[in-house]
Order: structure tokens, then C-alpha cells, then sequence
């Protein structure tokens, strides 16, 4: 029979602060953190910037040249006035396309001017060219106006803009040097045009800026999401710490002390309770750095002191580089797991035929394998108040970014086979790299 901890089953297994959820938001976390998102309100402002200037270079280098090739139609100098304002202005829109807000000043002040020139055009122009029916130069520049408007301002103002801008220019372009209007299907015409084109801008505009900010308002709520869960992740990481430590100095102690019936069980007792002593004792210490590496060596030296803290015969063998090296932590974690499964042999195994601890390094993945020839039990009919199996070497190991197989039978002995790789902890160490950029 064989159970892990990734199957969670039976009464010896409880929830870890693992899964699909963290595990898919561990993901998308670290990828907003390392890469600035495609979509979003500030991409989107940036981008209709660009197309603006963009659509001012190509409709003011049209303007000009059909302003130079057919006449200014308005005479000198008011004619000259009229397209060097126009012009400077549609130049201050495209240079400032790099910059949102920048353009934003300059496209009100060109939509501004822009209207104000068009209502006094008949004036300027004394009428001239309302005969004909091909529009006049300044009729090329009202689409970004009405683009600079729906960039600028909130839509129903831009929305009132760009109905009124197209209808005074289809109204005063047909107004002869008599006051009179001609061709007034041409400025309906006209009117109709611009006003269809401007909203179109408009609503195209509105539609990015609206999908933009409902995605960073999701981003912002996943985000809060994330951080709970972390938060929640934390809390259950250092409950499974805490217990693991009261079962470990404490409660085995104890528990160890009351079963006692030979001496080589008084014995162990014993050695448990001064390893608890010691244990509380350096609460009060320093705290190694958690970024600090630790031997496999190390490893297999404090399993053995603690064989000889248990007065039992543990055969203590390593196989591999005795160099790799591990984070303190994890190396913690996998040493106080091992010392537990070792405890445990002594207290539920009977008298056995012999105990053992392998160490294996391999592939940059650790194996640390616990194993007696003793009684055996049914892993589905532990008690789930057995902090030493679910808590002090299970739960502590996955905490650890490891995994724990458990294999025993009644009158088959125990195996307590732990894994540990840097590869499969990556996801761990990602939530805490992102946690502790999202803090700062």
C-alpha cells in the first residue's frame, strides 16, 4: 500500500496551504511582476495618442498640400493666418503623441481654434468658394478635431462637440459672398459625413478605454485575491510550524515518557525530553539566514547525532555528493521530518531486526528514506490526532516545497520515503519572492 501526500487521503493526511488555486495565482502574479501587461488603461491612452498623431501627420501634410495647390481661398493675410494656425497647432499634436497628457493640452487647444475658425470661415472668406462644390482645405482637418475631442474630453462632451463642429462647417461652407446659401444638400451632405465619422471615433475610443479599465480593475480585484491567499498561505505555513514544533519537544516527550515500558524506550524518553529542553531553549536565538545553503553532509551528521541522542542502532548512509547544498530551511525541515519518522521507529516499531536512514543525492533531487523492519500499521486507521505523522513530517515537508511517500502494512515495517528538488519547490520560492516585491 502506498500513500503520498499529493493524494491527501485517509485520516493521517490534512489540508496543506497547496494547490490549483495558489499554485495558478503564484503564476499569474509572477508574470505581472516580471512583465508590464499588453492591455491596459495606460497602453491603451498611450496608443490613442500615437494614432492621433499618427492621423494628424497624414490629414495635415493632405491639408497642406490641397491648401498650396488650390488656394487659400481666404486673401492675404487672413488666408495665410488661417493655415499657419491651423497647422501649428496640428504640429503641437503630433510632437506631443508621445506624451498623453501633453497631446491632451494641445488637442483642445486645436478642437478649440479649430471650431472658431470654421464658424468665421464665410467671414474670412468673404464667401468665396461656395459655388463650388469641392470642400475647401480646413473640411480635411475636422475628423481630428473630432478625434482630439474624444481623447480629450468625457464622451458626452465630445459627443455634443462632434455633432456641432461638422453642422457649423456644412452650414457656413455654403454660404455665398450675398449671405445667401447654395447647395444646401452639399452641406447636409457635409454635416452628416463629419458628424458620422467623428462618432465612430469616438465610440471606437470610448469602447478601449472602457475594456482597458475593466481589465485593470480585474487585475487590481486578483491581485487583492492574491495577496489574501498568501496571507492565508502564511498563517497555515507557520500553524504547521508551530505544532510540529509542540509535537516534536513537547507532546513527544510526554507521550514518549508514558508508553515507556523497557528501558530502551525509558532511554529514548529521556533523550527526548533534554532534546526538547533544548529545542525551547533556542527559541530565544538567532535565526540562521534563510538565504543561507547547507551541505547534504550537514545533513547526514545531525541525523547521526540524533541516532545517538535516541541510544538506538541507526545504520546512517549517504549516497552522492555529500557537497550538494540545500537552503537552511529546507534542510531544517527535512532533518526535524527524518528525527520525527526516526522517534516514531522507536516508539510504535517494536523490536526490530534493524532501522535505518538513507541519504540520496541525485539529480539535484534529495532522498531521505527512514525505514524499520518492525510491526507495521494501517496508514488508513491512524488516528488523525497523531500530530507526528501528519504534522511533523508531512505537513512540514510539503511546507517545505517536498513530498513524503509513506509505505507500511501490519507486519511489513514502515518506510518514510522524503523527496525534495529545487525544482519542484520553484513555485514556493515564486510566491515568496512576489510577496515580498508586492510588500516593498
Amino acid at each position: 500500500m502506498m500513500t503520498t501526500d499529493q493524494q491527501r487521503s485517509g485520516a493521517i493526511f490534512s489540508p496543506v496551504p497547496r494547490g490549483p488555486l495558489l499554485d495558478n495565482l503564484d503564476r499569474v502574479a509572477r508574470d505581472a511582476a516580471h512583465t508590464q501587461p499588453r492591455f491596459s488603461v495606460a497602453r491603451i491612452e498611450q496608443l490613442i495618442a500615437r494614432s492621433i498623431s499618427l492621423m494628424a501627420l497624414v490629414f495635415g501634410a493632405q491639408t497642406l498640400s490641397i491648401a498650396l495647390g488650390s488656394g487659400l481661398v481666404a486673401p492675404e493675410p487672413m488666408g495665410s493666418l488661417y493655415l499657419l494656425t491651423l497647422l501649428g497647432l496640428l504640429v503641437a499634436v503630433i510632437l506631443f503623441g508621445v506624451n498623453p497628457r501633453l497631446q491632451r493640452i494641445a488637442n483642445l487647444l486645436f478642437a478649440a481654434v479649430y471650431l472658431v475658425a470654421v464658424a468665421l470661415w464665410a467671414v474670412a472668406s468673404g464667401g468665396a468658394g461656395a459655388e463650388s462644390i469641392t470642400e475647401p482645405w480646413t473640411w480635411y482637418l475636422c475628423a481630428i478635431a473630432c478625434a482630439s475631442v474624444s481623447q480629450a474630453l468625457r464622451p458626452w462632451i465630445a459627443a455634443v462637440y462632434i455633432a456641432v463642429t461638422p453642422a457649423v462647417y456644412g452650414l457656413v461652407r455654403v454660404i455665398d459672398e450675398n449671405g445667401d446659401i447654395t447647395h444646401a444638400d452639399i452641406a447636409v451632405q457635409d454635416a452628416l459625413y463629419g458628424t458620422m465619422i467623428g462618432l465612430v471615433i469616438l465610440v471606437l475610443i470610448t469602447m478601449f478605454r472602457n475594456a482597458a479599465r475593466a481589465v485593470d480593475e480585474a487585475r487590481s480585484a486578483a491581485f487583492l485575491r492574491y495577496d489574501e491567499a498568501v496571507r492565508r498561505h502564511a498563517l497555515e505555513a507557520e500553524r504547521i510550524e508551530v505544532d510540529a514544533l509542540v509535537h516534536d519537544t513537547v507532546l513527544a516527550s510526554l507521550q514518549a515518557a508514558e508508553r515507556a515500558s523497557m528501558p530502551e524506550q525509558a532511554r529514548a524518553a529521556v533523550a527526548m525530553a533534554s532534546d526538547a529542553i533544548s529545542k525551547l531553549a533556542a527559541l530565544e536565538g538567532p535565526v540562521a539566514d534563510p538565504g543561507q545553503r547547507i551541505t547534504i553532509g550537514w545533513l547526514v551528521d545531525v541525523l547521526r547525532q540524533h541516532a545517538v541522542h535516541l541510544e538506538t542502532p541507526f545504520e546512517i548512509t549517504l549516497r552522492g555528493s555529500d557537497a550538494h547544498s540545500i537552503p537552511f530551511p529546507v534542510a531544517e525541515s527535512l532533518y526535524l521530518a527524518a528525527a520525527q519518522a526516526m522517534t516514531n521507529s522507536i516508539q510504535h516499531a517494536g523490536d526490530t531486526g534493524g532501522r535505518s536512514v538513507a541519504v540520496e543525492v541525485e539529480d539535484a533531487v534529495v532522498h531521505v528514506c527512514v525505514r524499520d523492519e518492525g510491526v507495521g500499521f494501517d496508514t488508513a486507521a491512524v488516528d488523525a490526532d497523531r500530530l507526528g505523522l501528519r504534522v511533523s513530517i508531512i505537513e512540514r515537508v510539503v511546507a517545505a516545497g517536498g513530498s513524503v511517500d509513506l509505505r507500511s502494512r501490519p507486519g511489513a515495517g514502515t518506510v518514510v520515503n522524503i523527496r525534495w528538488s529545487d525544482e519542484d519547490a520553484a513555485p514556493r520560492q515564486s510566491t515568496q519572492e512576489t510577496t515580498e516585491e508586492a510588500s516593498a
